[in-house]
């Protein structure tokens, strides 16, 4: 099940669903950086001053996960809030970006995905100095250091890092352990360290991909009201 996000700008209408599991409380977060309890305050209150960060990091590293948990938070407040996926928005016009100022708290996700065309670029520029001069916050997330981001516009890039620059990592095995069980605590699953580790055995260590057989194994698990053992994992995933 997903939940939608969100009260959107003027005239214009995204249909983004976001997964409601997407939580601070299902993140993971091994480091020891102020990132964390930075964007839970920027989740839940109004702020006067305007807040940006940046996040940057691999594939799985949870960075979308971290965008969506704020639009969740955020998402029966009465802040206007919207996650954009770039990778999803690239092939349509710069102007989708129009009238995003006019929100009180903006994620952007995969920014390096328009990053260095000269119209994105352009766009960009201008939302970020116009959140800014109405109080407004961006968070922005890439596969790339900002700093070392190939833009077509100077300004943009100075704009890029005007607020702290976070990086994340991908976890390790005791980590995503920790993830897994934490996302299936809030689906009503209780997975024992043993059914962990033989999920990080059998199947690639892609935590997104890992998540995302639980949904199965929660159906399986209330059909047949069975406790999820690794005989029963075996069974439902059809391995030998």
């Amino acid at each position: 099940m997903t939940t939608s996000c969100l009260q959107t700008p003027t005239q214009y209408s995204l249909d983004i669903a976001l997964p409601k599991f997407a939580t601070f409380e299902t993140f993971i977060d091994k480091s020891d950086s102020q990132l964390l309890p930075a964007l839970k305050q920027l989740a839940q209150e109004s702020l006067s001053e305007p807040r940006q960060y940046f996040l940057w990091g691999s594939t799985c590293s949870g960075k979308t996960h971290l965008l969506q948990a704020i639009c969740n938070n955020l998402a029966n407040t009465h802040q206007n809030v919207i996650y954009l996926p770039m990778k999803e928005l690239a092939n349509q016009r710069a102007n989708v970006l129009n009238d995003m100022h006019q929100l009180d708290v903006l994620c952007i996700d995969d920014i390096d995905a328009v990053l260095g065309n000269k119209k994105w670029d352009r766009q960009l520029f201008l939302l970020i100095n116009e959140l800014r001069a109405n109080n407004k916050s961006i968070v922005m997330t890439a596969t790339v250091n900002p700093h070392e981001a190939m833009v077509s516009l100077a300004d943009l890039a100075s704009r890029l890092v005007w607020g702290p620059v976070y990086k994340l990592n991908i976890l390790e095995d005791d980590g995503k352990s920790r993830a897994i069980q934490e996302h299936a605590k809030v689906r009503g699953l209780e997975l024992s360290d043993e059914v962990c580790n033989f999920l990080l055995k059998r199947f690639p260590r892609d935590l997104n991909k890992l998540i995302g057989l639980l949904d199965k194994l929660d159906e399986e698990s209330l059909v047949q009201q069975k406790k999820v053992t690794v005989p029963f994992v075996k069974s439902v995933l059809n391995i030998n």
